[in-house]
Parts: structure tokens; sequence; C-alpha cells
């Protein structure tokens, strides 16, 4: 099973994630689900089981340098951070902190992207 999923932790959040739409509608195939940073326990958990389930997976973190809270997303980082998995994370915005964590593990793929470079970067990582 291939997944992407798409955590959105900036503070002007809407419902509409375009990125999320795009991804559901050009790879069909792939289980996507997106998050953000009031999602239910619930939501977290379906979260972590697709990751835990999904032979490669790609996650997308929608974050701004003004995104102070993210400890919801702690649970789904540590399984990110075990090693031997297919993962790549993506990173959409400027986020200093998020960014030395991603990159003091070098088994991790990371990527800073802008929104229209998404969809391409799944893409590619996916092979669909």
């Amino acid at each position: 099973m291939q997944a992407f999923l798409y955590f959105d932790l900036a503070e002007n959040t809407s419902f509409h994630k375009p990125v999320v739409e795009q991804v559901r509608q050009s790879m069909p195939s792939v289980s996507v689900l997106d998050l953000d940073a009031k999602s239910d326990e619930l939501l977290q958990h379906y979260a972590l089981r697709l990751l835990r389930e999904s032979e490669q997976a790609v996650i997308c973190i929608k974050a701004g340098a003004d995104t102070a809270d993210f400890g919801s997303l702690m649970p789904l980082l540590e399984e990110l951070f075990e090693e031997g998995r297919q993962r790549l994370v993506l990173l959409q915005g400027q986020h200093p902190r998020l960014q030395r964590i991603f990159a003091a593990r070098p088994h991790l793929a990371f990527k800073m992207v802008k929104e229209e470079q998404v969809v391409e970067e799944v893409r590619m990582f996916l092979e669909v």
C-alpha cells in the first residue's frame, strides 16, 4: 500500500486543501489522509495506522515559522523516525525546528517544497 498524509499545522488553515485533492484525483491508488493541529485522537490513530501499514509513504507538513504547537504530531513523527521504512517528508513552508529535526536524521528522505511542487514529488517518490 502507498500512502499520502498531509498535516496542515499553519495558523490559517482552511477546509479546502488543493494539494490533497490533486493527489486524490491524479493518483487514485494512493491512500490519502489529511489532518491539522486540531485533529482528534481517532483521526491521529488512523494516520499512525496508515503509516505503519504502508510500504511507501509521503508525508507533507504545511507549517509556518509562526507554528508553535505540533505536539499532536509527535506520535506520528516518532513513527517516521524508525529506520528501514520508505518514507519521504515534504516540508511546505519555513519552520526552523522541524527543519532541524528532519535534517538530523540522514536515514529519512526530506525535502523543502513549495505547494506547486508537492504532487510531482509524490509522483516521483511513489513512482505512480
